[in-house]
C-alpha cells in the first residue's frame, strides 16, 4: 500500500501505575532492575517522581490532535481506572469531537464503576486483558485472585456497551484450544476478541531464554486463522494492524499481522529494529508524545505540553500525521526475525 487510509487513534497513558501485577509486565514489577520508569505502554521520559501532566493539560493537547486529523482515543496506562478522572477524560473527549473513545483496561474496577454510577462514560469501545480462561492460570499470570472479578466485569457492562473486546496474546501453547476460548468469551458477554502477536524487543536487556520463548512460542496470524477454519469456514478482511473475520453469530475475530509496518527514513538510524514500526501515536503521563513503541528513550519524542505552551504541537503532529498516512508500509517481520535469530 502507498497510503494507509485507517483512522488513526491517539493512544494516551492517563496512570503509571497498575493494580495487577502480571508476570509479563515489563512496568512495575520491573521498575529497578530495566531502568523502567512508568507501567507498560507508558512511554515516559522522566521518573515517576516528577510528577503527571493534569487533565485539563491533556484535554489542550488533545483538541490539537483532534485538529490534525486524528479522530479517535485509546486510555491505556498503568491501568487507566486508576487514575480518577478517567471518566472525565473520556466525556471531554466525545465533547471535542473524538469519534472513537476506547479504553484498554484489567477490567478490575470497572464493574465496581458502574454499580456506583449506573452507566459507563461514553465510551465506544472496551478492551480487557483477557489471555486465558483457565481460572488458575489467569490468577497465576495476573498475581491474584483476579479471575472472578473480571468475569464478573464483563457480564456487568456488556449489555450495556456495543463492543467489548477480549485481547489475548497468542502463544502457540494455546492454539488448540483456540476455540475454546474464543466460545467462553462469547459465553460472559464479549462481543470480539483481539489475537494479539507475541512481541519481540531483542535488545541488550534480552536473555537466551527470552530468544528461545520467543522462536517457541509465536504464532503468525496463518495459523491462528487456520485453525479457527477448523470450526468455521471464516473470510478475513484488511483491518489496519492485521485481519478480522465475523463469525456466522456476529462475533469479531481480530487478529494482528506483524508483516503490516510503517517505516521511514527515521528507521534506518534507530538502534532498535522493532517489531512493530511506526503505528500509532502515544502521550505519555509527563506529556512526551512519541510515534514508536519504545521504552529506552531511544526514539524521536517529544515533550508535548512544551510543544503546547509554546505553540509548536500543530505543526510537530501535522508531520507525525503524515508519516502515518503516507508513509508506505514495508513487510519487514521476516527479515527482522532473520537478523536477530527469532526464526
Amino acid at each position: 500500500m502507498s497510503e494507509n487510509k485507517f483512522q488513526r487513534n491517539v493512544r494516551i497513558a492517563i496512570s503509571p501505575v497498575c493494580n495487577m501485577k502480571c508476570i509479563y509486565c515489563e512496568g512495575n514489577s520491573g521498575f529497578g532492575k530495566n531502568g523502567r520508569t512508568a507501567a507498560m505502554e507508558d512511554i515516559r521520559r522522566t521518573p515517576i517522581c516528577n510528577g503527571n501532566i493534569t487533565t485539563n493539560e491533556l484535554l489542550e493537547m488533545l483538541k490539537v490532535f483532534y485538529k490534525v486529523g486524528f479522530n479517535g482515543i485509546t486510555l491505556t496506562g498503568g491501568e487507566p481506572t486508576t487514575n480518577k478522572e478517567w471518566d472525565k477524560i473520556v466525556n471531554a473527549a466525545a465533547n471535542i469531537g473524538f469519534e472513537r473513545r476506547e479504553m484498554t483496561t484489567n477490567g478490575l474496577l470497572l464493574g465496581d464503576y458502574f454499580r456506583t454510577h449506573g452507566k459507563l462514560p461514553k465510551l465506544t469501545l472496551v478492551k480487557i486483558s483477557f489471555d486465558t480462561d483457565n481460572k488458575e492460570e489467569f490468577n497465576k499470570m495476573t498475581g491474584g485472585n483476579n479471575f472472578d472479578k473480571v468475569v464478573d466485569t464483563v457480564k456487568t457492562i456488556s449489555p450495556h456497551i456495543d463492543i467489548i473486546r477480549a485481547n489475548k496474546v497468542m502463544l502457540r501453547k494455546d492454539l488448540k484450544d483456540l476455540n475454546r476460548y474464543i466460545n467462553f468469551c462469547k459465553s460472559i458477554g464479549f462481543t470480539a476478541v483481539n489475537l494479539l502477536e507475541l512481541v519481540a524487543y531483542p535488545n541488550s536487556t534480552w536473555t537466551e531464554e527470552n530468544r528461545k520463548f520467543f522462536k517457541e512460542q509465536f504464532v503468525p496470524y496463518e495459523e491462528m486463522i487456520q485453525e479457527l477454519r477448523k470450526v468455521e469456514n471464516l473470510e478475513s478482511k484488511r483491518y489496519k494492524y492485521g485481519h478480522i473475520s465475523i463469525t456466522k453469530d456476529g462475533f469479531q475475530i481480530m487478529a494482528t499481522d506483524s508483516k503490516y509496518t510503517i517505516r521511514d527514513e527515521q528507521c534506518k538510524n534507530c538502534p532498535i529494529d522493532c517489531q512493530q514500526g511506526k503505528f500509532t501515536v502515544r502521550i505519555a503521563t509527563d506529556g512526551n508524545i512519541t510515534m514508536c513503541p519504545d521504552y529506552k528513550s531511544e526514539l524521536v519524542s517529544f515533550n508535548g505540553l512544551e510543544a503546547l505552551k509554546n505553540d509548536t504541537l500543530e505543526e510537530k503532529l501535522r508531520k507525525m500525521f503524515k508519516t502515518l498516512t503516507t508513509v508506505p508500509e514495508i513487510d519487514w517481520f521476516d527479515q527482522f526475525r532473520k537478523k536477530y535469530d527469532l526464526l
